[in-house]
């Protein structure tokens, strides 16, 4: 898995392989990154208040965290 984009986040990084997390210092930041878009090969990303996060498992990450899970592909 290619790192997705996180052109409008304040931070983010990759935790091992699969996952990674953006933050985002407000609402439009977050709202041009989800429009902006996260490659359809991902399949989904997990969003919350002020963060995206994209795994292999989004219902796990969900469990732990929240947010929600939108399908961005295949």
């Amino acid at each position: 898995m290619d790192t997705p984009p996180a052109k409008f986040a304040s931070s983010s990084g990759s935790c091992g392989e699969f996952l990674f997390l953006a933050t985002y210092s407000n609402d439009m930041y977050l709202h041009s990154q989800l429009d902006f878009g996260t490659p359809a090969r991902q399949g989904s990303v997990n969003v919350g208040k002020n963060w995206t996060v994209v795994s292999e498992d989004p219902e796990r990450i969900q469990k732990s965290l929240g947010g929600t899970v939108l399908h961005t592909g295949p």
